[in-house]
């Protein structure tokens, strides 16, 4: 395999002759290799392993995917189980998978098992950024930008979420990076982890794990244009057709068809039409068409997804603008087979299908963010050698620094207020709108939980950006970047470590299940009652059917309703049913049968 050598800087230009590097070069390289690898896995065990499952589920996204988990691990089979016994998965198992393996090797399945193949996944995107950055350029590039990545919100996000995008984005990243090394190379053996990738991708999510890096290649071809040959009328040389058979297509198609494919096939021959139905045509078809059958959500205007990668690659969005300017003061330099053009096509190609798809969310763009990852560090290094000069990118940090620490100052301030009982919020409660009301009053319980901490957090979160802000000024990039990722992993942490815990616990109905659990016999029949909840069926740690029927025909032993709904239910309903009073009640009550009914 070809060895894909770093830029050479200017002074390396120069030489006559390319000297072989010595052995202490070798060893320092190595040492510099192997402190990079140990400090990336320290940060990790710090900012994605510590605490990973001590945060209840408390959304919707994740006991619904953890639901999928639990049957496999509870006899619910290993190819197309149903959530709550009735209900079809709505993505491939890969994700699943892995969990069910986690449980059984932890011993149990919970939050922790669960959440971990997304943890040890942003793990390998990591390492792998960090082993493209320093084969393409240098470990001074490749450690920044595996640093990077790390702290972006929605990777930082993905990292610790029971959910099935970083499964799809690490497949992705796999088959990314191994197509860019094969167009550098020509070396086949890249073309194993290539269509391993798209393999990986599709079991994670589905056959987007195909046309995203399909797509790529189109547009690698185009690159390859020869004019010349196209006005000689010599049409099999307009286009490199010799790299794409170089590529075994066919090879790849029935390797991705072997691997992925045979489990779509067992899982139509299971579920029928309706697996069809909603794995191929709502969860992909529907989905990227602004069709009629399309009755899902994430309907987004255009300007959606450009403010959403922007906030999900914060902090480091800030620096994009830096980016492109470099990269327009060196465009000459990106020929057809610079891994730097290749990145720009990566970003593009996911950006614009994500862009034209009727269904759009922040995270369906993760797939990009290790090139953008790339980027940022190779400019980083550029910087760190003072090749270029941005002088007005460092003067706009240093005033978004200095604001934002005068915003964290303010935020420790009311925090600190709040927590020695003067509320400063309560006045501003009293103004808002009830559901905008009810959020403060979640955020002034969370400060009453965990303030004195937060506002030590937040203190030293300012002094970071101080420090951050100060280096900015004296175009100091390498400080701007130590005070700048302290800064973020130490937000991260707090918000996972201490925020999260706190508004969990407000938030989810673990607890409330485990009371429902003591009163419940596991054979007594319970229901909801015109409503549903995964989380509630998660932690019940059974399945439970919905009861649609008036309260006068003969119900289930037990019901789950809304404790609003309850409270606006007829008489009927109190002679029917009797509330049961349980500690932690909150959005769900139980009702219990009444035996015999009054009246």
């Amino acid at each position: 395999m070809e060895t894909i050598a770093a830029e050479p800087t200017p002074d390396a230009r120069a030489q006559p002759v390319e000297q072989s590097p010595s052995i202490v070069q070798i060893g320092s390289g190595f040492v510099a290799v192997i402190g990079a690898t140990l400090l990336l896995l320290i940060a990790w065990l710090v900012l994605v392993s510590w605490g990973l499952g001590d945060v209840p589920f408390h959304t919707k996204g994740e006991p619904r995917e953890g639901l999928v988990v639990w049957e496999m691990t509870h006899g619910g089979g290993w190819i197309l189980p149903q959530r709550n016994g009735t209900e079809l998965p709505s993505k491939p198992p890969l994700f699943h998978w892995l969990g069910a393996l986690a449980s059984i090797a932890h011993g149990k399945t919970d939050e922790w098992s669960i959440r971990f193949p997304s943890a040890a996944l942003s793990l390998a995107g990591t390492f792998a950024v960090f082993a493209a950055g320093t084969a393409l350029r240098n470990v001074t590039t490749g450690l920044p930008a595996a640093l990077i990545l790390m702290t972006t919100f929605e990777w930082a996000r993905a990292s610790t979420n029971a959910r099935v995008d970083m499964t799809l984005t690490v497949g992705l990243e796999a088959a990314f990076l191994s197509l860019l090394f094969f167009w550098r190379t020509r070396s086949t053996t890249w073309l194993v982890p290539l269509y391993l990738g798209m393999s990986w991708a599709v079991l994670g999510k589905g056959p987007v794990g195909v046309a995203l890096p399909g797509l790529t290649v189109v547009v690698l071809l185009a690159l390859s244009w020869n004019g010349e040959a196209f006005r000689e009328r010599r049409y099999r040389a307009v286009f490199d057709w010799t790299c794409l058979r170089q590529m075994k297509p066919l090879h790849g198609a029935v390797a991705v068809i072997a691997i992925a494919g045979s489990w779509y096939v067992m899982a139509l021959l299971i579920g029928g039409w309706p697996f069809f139905r909603k794995q191929i045509l709502a969860e992909n078809v529907f989905t990227f068409l602004n069709n009629r059958h399309f009755d899902g959500g994430h309907r987004h205007g255009l300007f959606y997804q450009p403010l959403q990668l922007f906030l999900g690659l914060l902090p480091w969005s800030l620096l994009l603008p830096g980016l492109a300017v470099t990269l327009w003061q060196k465009r000459q330099e990106l020929g057809r087979n610079d891994w730097r053009l290749y990145m720009l096509i990566w970003i593009a190609v996911v950006f614009s299908f994500f862009e034209v798809a009727a269904s759009k969310r922040g995270v369906y763009l993760l797939s990009l963010y290790p090139a953008v990852a790339l980027l940022l560090g190779w400019w980083l290094d550029e910087q760190r050698r003072a090749i270029v000069s941005q002088r007005w990118l460092a003067g706009s940090l240093a005033i978004i620094a200095w604001t934002a620490t005068a915003v964290l100052l303010v935020t420790a301030v009311i925090v600190a207020l709040e927590c020695l009982g003067i509320s400063p919020l309560a006045l501003l409660q009293s103004r808002l709108k009830p559901k905008a009301a009810a959020g403060l009053e979640l955020g002034r319980t969370v400060i009453r939980a965990c303030g004195y901490r937060l506002t030590v957090l937040l203190t030293f979160a300012a002094i970071g950006l101080a420090l951050s802000a100060q280096a900015a000024r004296g175009s100091r990039w390498s400080n701007v970047f130590v005070a700048l990722w302290s800064t973020t992993a130490l937000a991260l942490l707090t918000t996972r470590i201490v925020v999260m815990p706190a508004a969990a616990h407000e938030l989810t109905l673990r607890d409330f299940m485990v009371h429902v659990r003591q009163v419940v016999e596991p054979t007594a029949e319970m229901s909801f009652y015109k409503t549903f909840d995964y989380q509630a069926v998660y932690y019940s740690q059974r399945h439970i059917p919905t009861h649609r029927d008036a309260w006068t025909a003969p119900g289930p032993r037990y019901l789950l309703i809304e404790s609003s709904a309850w409270k606006e239910q007829p008489a009927e309903a109190l002679s029917a049913y009797e509330h049961v009073p349980l500690a932690d009640e909150g959005k769900l009550i139980l009702l219990r049968r009444l035996s015999p009914p009054r009246g």
